[in-house]
């Protein structure tokens, strides 16, 4: 294809032949990407005095509003899970008399401190996501922790509940503490959801509280286990026992014997591992066990 240009100021035509045509492209081309990089320089250079840094996400737009959305979602759960947060804390603070104002989720936790001589960075997309996530799971198990003290403080209000603080054994030697730990097995970090205590074989076990036996059978990792429900949702587990004393659905008391120690199931020797678990999820047990004070036993009749 030719194109034919034609003017009052040219002598003559001027025919543009396609070799012309991709010359004029290529300028044009050049020409335009010279435009963008001094734009993108400019930009750059203007905004650098003021520390401003131009926020970028990943994908196209349709997928940048995505991750805004999924983001803006997050946001208002955990804006709805901080409101009842701060019910429960204000709950709490009644019925202990401390003053709640600072613990409030409007009132702004003071911060400060001397510029950091490390290097700084912008926080990515994938960074905040994860801090997000994080600070999510932290409100998620603040609300754990003060529904069960709202829970407890209310019941002993009503002289209703009787909270697991009996020592579960006499064998006062804790070997594992509750928290992250290496495993014994993998040599792998792990959460120990309970306390161990050692002892011999045979040693005792107390009921760390009153209630109904829920589960009172062999684990492939536990051994045998037994499980009491103390109500509220609250319950103890007693691990690893040579054997099991009383059977499900039986009422036991505070301080009744209702295992030996023992080594059964996943276990490197002789031990109770003892939990505390609140709708499921594992508490420490040193806030309710009175450890300074020996187990409370009773006796009680063989049928």
């Amino acid at each position: 294809m030719n194109i034919i240009l034609v003017s009052n100021r040219l002598s003559r035509a001027v025919t543009l032949g396609p070799r012309h045509l991709w010359l004029v492209g290529i300028f044009c081309g050049l020409a335009l990407l010279g435009l963008l990089t001094l734009a993108s320089w400019a930009t750059y250079n203007l905004t650098r005095p003021f520390g401003i840094s131009l926020p970028t996400l990943p994908g196209t737009p349709v997928a940048q509003q995505r991750q805004i959305d999924l983001l803006a979602v997050r946001l208002g759960q955990m804006q709805a899970q901080l409101v009842r947060l701060d019910g429960l804390t204000k709950r709490v603070a009644d019925r202990t008399g401390i003053d709640a104002k600072p613990f409030q989720s409007n009132v702004a936790a003071p911060q400060g401190g001397a510029i950091s001589s490390l290097p700084q960075h912008t926080l990515a997309l994938a960074e905040l996501q994860k801090l997000v996530s994080g600070a999510n799971d932290k409100i998620e198990g603040a609300i754990d922790q003060y529904d069960l003290f709202d829970t407890i403080l209310n019941q002993r209000k009503l002289n209703a509940f009787q909270a697991p603080a009996n020592l579960p054994t006499a064998a006062g030697v804790r070997s594992s503490p509750y928290g992250w730990r290496i495993d014994p097995f993998t040599g792998h970090q792990t959460f120990h959801e309970g306390i161990d205590f050692v002892g011999d074989v045979g040693t005792p076990i107390y009921a760390a509280a009153g209630g109904k036996v829920l589960k009172s059978e062999w684990h492939t990792e536990y051994g045998n286990m037994l499980e009491i429900d103390h109500g509220n949702g609250i319950i103890s587990r007693y691990a690893h026992t040579s054997q099991l004393l009383v059977k499900e659905g039986e009422q036991v008391k505070v301080g009744q014997k209702v295992a030996l120690l023992g080594s059964t199931g996943r276990s490197t020797g002789p031990h109770l591992h003892f939990e505390i678990r609140y709708k499921g999820v594992p508490q420490n047990p040193l806030y309710f066990l009175q450890l300074a004070a020996k187990p409370t036993t009773v006796n009680v009749a063989a049928d």
